[in-house]
């Protein structure tokens, strides 16, 4: 199968497609880093991938869906791409800030999945979120409102297609001791976050739910998200796919 994958180059998303790559798909991995995009092509090229590489800002929101146009078709499209938003009080931080999030999160995701859509014979879109779209998480309102507003996006998306072979799922892919989870720990051991009255707030409940064992292995989630991508759970369109499924 051909795979694109935001945001693929780094984290998680690189994770991402090291797995679909090591199951023999065909990639195409899109990011804001150049560097970060060479350098994973040449670690799956010397794998024997199958992989190009684009530079797609998701905070343009014609740049992925000019990329998908141009390709001879894909059959999975992997929402991965995301920006973590601002952290404090919801009416102390950057407004300008807190909205671009949701346009890349929110906008990048839809404008994405409405290319594919409209280019996809049948295959699958997923949508990976996060807990932060399905519970509450204070000081870091504009990612966690993102998320869930793609959760009722996928909702609504899996209903308008459920006549073509195309499945729409949400992926969360657990707390991992990777991207915004692991910076949120390592914040705290930054001097500069000393007087910050929130970070340090984050940082131990990111450290007390690692001390609890409630991190999944990312290799462990990079697998699932494998499994949904080739196919396995295309009957739950439109639902969370969560590590209980695994």
């Amino acid at each position: 199968m051909k795979i694109l994958v935001t945001g693929g180059a780094k984290e998680l998303g690189r994770a991402f497609s090291e797995e679909l790559g090591a199951r023999g798909h065909e990639l195409v991995i899109t990011g804001r880093d150049r560097k970060a995009l060479d350098a994973v092509e040449a670690d799956l090229n010397a794998a024997g991938v199958r992989v190009e590489t684009h530079v797609a800002d998701l905070g343009d929101p014609l740049a992925t869906p000019k990329l998908i146009e141009s390709l001879d078709g894909i059959d999975v499209l992997v929402n991965n791409g995301a920006l973590g938003g601002p952290v404090g009080p919801t009416w102390q931080v950057d407004e300008n800030e807190w909205w671009h999030t949701f346009e890349v999160n929110l906008r990048g995701t839809a404008f994405a999945t409405n290319a594919a859509i409209r280019r996809m014979t049948r295959g699958r879109i997923i949508n990976v979120i996060s807990n932060a779209g399905v519970k509450r998480w204070p000081y870091l309102t504009a990612y966690s409102v993102s998320k869930a507003a793609v959760i009722k996006l996928t909702e609504n998306l899996a209903v308008e297609v459920k006549d073509r072979p195309i499945a729409v799922l949400c992926y969360d892919p657990g707390l991992l001791d990777i991207g915004l989870m692991r910076r949120g720990i390592e914040r705290s051991a930054d001097p500069s976050a000393a007087d910050d009255p929130v970070w340090p707030r984050v940082s131990r409940w990111a450290q007390s739910l690692r001390e609890q064992g409630k991190f999944t292995p990312v290799e462990q989630s990079a697998a699932l998200l494998a499994r949904i991508a080739e196919g396995e759970f295309d009957d739950l369109s439109g639902g969370v796919i969560t590590q209980e499924h695994g």
